[in-house]
């Protein structure tokens, strides 16, 4: 590889590719507003590619940004913050929907909260847990009812459960049979050694049944195919961080959650650059070479690393010479994500206080999985109602599905859109699913180790699978390691 002064490599790239105008942008970059950010003098700055502009790729710029270093973001797509998007499209006096990323938690996100502290973002309770109807077998019932042993007993559930339930939140049961196997682990990073191993070819269903789980539990908590070491793990991760399983103290960003992503995008400034596909990388002993296309032209951009924050099932679709090892290979093609659907219904009044009714709801419903209220704090009698549902559903058959099972009189919904995340180009996946059944070894910890000077950082590459709070952690640990190359 001929070594080139990387100023001047970036200097040419940019005028060859795309013109005098982002020249001037990417040398003035400092003189941005927004990228007026404290950072201390580095004696060995290092040129860092950051492929993705997800919170993960603008989280890694903004730590390598802040500690020195000289860091490009390329993102595919026109927009950046992957999953984080908040929308006004479509809807009426200053209200909005949260189409991803839609809360936090507190205990639980506790790298995601410091920066709200840094960058003095306005939070606010998001009490969509609480209240709940959940619409079981046709019939709705409210917290208080899933308490009752009585009605508990109707359901099929044992004594024990019954004896849980009245006292503990419905959707904690699970915990009735994890936490007794979870005080082995003490290293959140560490699920081998602690005497399960043998577990990850055991489906945790079998642990559930071998302690008595009743048949009504067993549907309720499924694991049929879930590697009962990892199910544990993932449970005492956040035992250890002192989080419930399903957290009901939850808050979400006044403005929608789009504001941590922009703030972080506006610190770093010109550094991001959209409609920048990847369509190469190359690894050299000494740096990388990410080729990207840019105003229909290809281009070539060095560096001395490449952070890759792409989801890894587009990952693979990129040829990087050489060829990853085969254990990172069968990562990116066998990793698994889910998605989903977000609909966004704009409603003229709060129509089910009419009805004495809450509407945080699980509907039940395999077109509409459960509903609940955001942006509360827009001044105006309209309001937004959330829902999230399976790809392929249209907006008003999304409506028609919430219709036909809401418990009251009828709705005051005036308006329905949706961005269905199954179908985009560029950020499809959501959250990483539980590994294969026996496979846990291949994954884990490969899935955060960097290869030579290609890291990874992202909400898939932690221990857990929590959204921008596993994205800020791996972005961090992957600037934290870069720094101190």
């Amino acid at each position: 590889m001929t070594k080139v002064k990387r100023r001047d490599f970036i200097r040419n790239s940019v005028l060859a590719g795309v013109g005098t105008s982002l020249l001037n942008d990417t040398l003035h970059a400092k003189e941005h507003e927004f990228s007026k950010v404290s950072t201390k003098p580095n004696s060995s700055p290092k040129k860092v590619i950051i492929g993705g502009g997800g919170i993960g790729g603008l989280c890694t710029a903004y730590e390598l940004m802040k500690k020195g270093h000289d860091v490009t973001v390329f993102e595919a797509s026109g927009r950046h913050g992957g999953h984080v998007y908040t929308a006004r499209d479509g809807l009426s006096d200053g209200l909005y929907g949260d189409y991803g990323m839609e809360h936090i938690t507190k205990p639980g996100y506790d790298r995601y909260w410091a920066y709200l502290d840094e960058f003095n973002i306005t939070t606010l309770p998001y009490p969509r847990r609480k209240n709940v109807l959940r619409r079981i077998k046709g019939k709705f019932y409210t917290e208080e009812m899933l308490h009752d042993p009585a009605i508990l007993k109707e359901f099929g559930f044992n004594e024990k459960e019954i004896k849980y339930l009245s006292n503990n939140p419905w959707w904690d049961l699970k915990s009735l049979y994890l936490n007794p196997y979870l005080d082995k682990f003490t290293d959140e990073y560490q699920p081998f050694g602690v005497g399960y191993d043998d577990w990850d070819n055991t489906p945790i269903a079998d642990i559930y049944k071998k302690d008595g789980a009743s048949e009504t539990a067993l549907s309720r908590l499924g694991g049929n195919h879930t590697s009962a070491l990892f199910e544990l793990w993932q449970a005492a991760i956040l035992k250890l961080r002192g989080v419930p399983l399903a957290p009901p103290e939850l808050f979400r960003l006044k403005g929608g959650n789009q504001t941590l992503t922009d703030t972080f995008a506006k610190r770093l400034g010109p550094r991001v650059w959209l409609n920048c596909q990847i369509k190469e990388i190359k690894q050299y002993d000494s740096g990388v070479s990410v080729t990207y296309q840019r105003q229909g032209k290809e281009i070539s951009m060095e560096a001395d690393y490449y952070v890759n924050c792409i989801p890894l099932p587009t990952l693979k679709n990129i040829p990087i010479e050489p060829a990853l090892p085969a254990t990172r290979q069968y990562i990116n093609e066998n990793i698994t994500y889910d998605s989903y659907q977000r609909f966004v219904f704009q409603a003229s009044s709060k129509f089910w206080e009419k009805d004495g009714l809450s509407i945080n709801m699980d509907l039940g419903h395999p077109d509409l999985w459960n509903v609940w209220q955001s942006a509360e704090e827009v001044d105006t009698h309209r309001v937004i109602v959330l829902g999230t549902g399976p790809g392929g559903i249209s907006p008003m058959r999304a409506l028609a599905a919430f219709r036909e099972v809401y418990p009251g009189k009828g709705d005051t919904i005036e308006q329905a859109v949706s961005r269905d995340w199954t179908k985009q180009k560029y950020a499809p996946n959501c959250e990483r699913l539980p590994f294969p059944m026996g496979e846990l070894n291949k994954f884990w910890p490969h899935l955060m180790e960097p290869v030579g000077r290609i890291y990874f950082a992202g909400a898939y590459a932690d221990n857990l699978n929590w959204g921008t709070e596993a994205a800020t952690r791996s972005a961090n640990r992957v600037a934290e390691l870069i720094d101190q190359s």
